[in-house]
């Protein structure tokens, strides 16, 4: 299996070339001092991994079939507001198109454990590495079982696959909002217990 580290090092220098090749060079993700973080889908077709940086800021690379291949950098680094829970969100994917759905973000220092329940029971517990955590859930999103079918069958760029494209935002997050995050402190005390996202995430 590729280590965290060369899946960031991959998607880090995939991006610095692509990005200097086609002339963007304003904003470019610093070259050093990069870290890994937790990862979803290390070996899956489509995978997930945080990362940090001494100077703050911070990123999530994309992984594809265990290799690093781009990262998505937060110069200022991404939300760390821990007043209204004990983690923030990253971002979030549902389970669409038979798909699993992910929760990747920041815990607060006190949490030490993190679990994404779905509406049936199903609980699956967050990688946690660096104050970073990454929660994948195989869960059945009933209104997305077909999303992709739902917007093929409209032309691309048309009025009618536009909207077709909102009621799929707005399913994914009604989706979402329905999975639960269960938050731990090292005596097993909980933190949190509510719905993944809320109406910011």
């Amino acid at each position: 299996m590729t280590s965290p580290a060369e899946q960031l090092e991959s998607s880090l220098i995939t991006t610095l070339e692509e990005k200097t090749a086609r002339g963007y060079t304003e904003n470019l993700p610093p070259t050093l001092g990069w870290h890994p973080g937790a990862r979803v889908g290390a070996t899956a077709d489509r995978g997930a991994l945080l990362a940090y940086n001494d100077d703050g800021a911070d990123g999530i690379c994309n992984l594809e079939s265990g290799l690093g291949t781009w990262l998505n950098p937060n110069l200022g680094g991404h939300d760390r507001d821990f007043t209204q829970r004990p983690y923030s969100v990253w971002r979030w994917r549902p389970a669409a198109n038979g798909d699993t759905a992910w929760l990747l973000g920041a815990l607060a220092p006190e949490a030490a454990r993190l679990e994404l329940v779905g509406d049936d029971g199903t609980v699956a517990e967050a990688d946690i590495v660096d104050g970073t955590y990454a929660a994948e859930l195989a869960v059945d999103m009933v209104s997305l079982r077909d999303a992709n079918g739902r917007l093929s069958v409209h032309e691309a760029g048309s009025d009618e696959s536009r909207a077709e494209f909102e009621r799929v935002l707005v399913d994914a997050r009604r989706e979402m909002t329905r999975l639960k995050v269960r938050v731990y402190d090292s005596a097993g005390t909980v933190l949190y217990d509510g719905p993944a996202i809320n109406a910011t995430d």
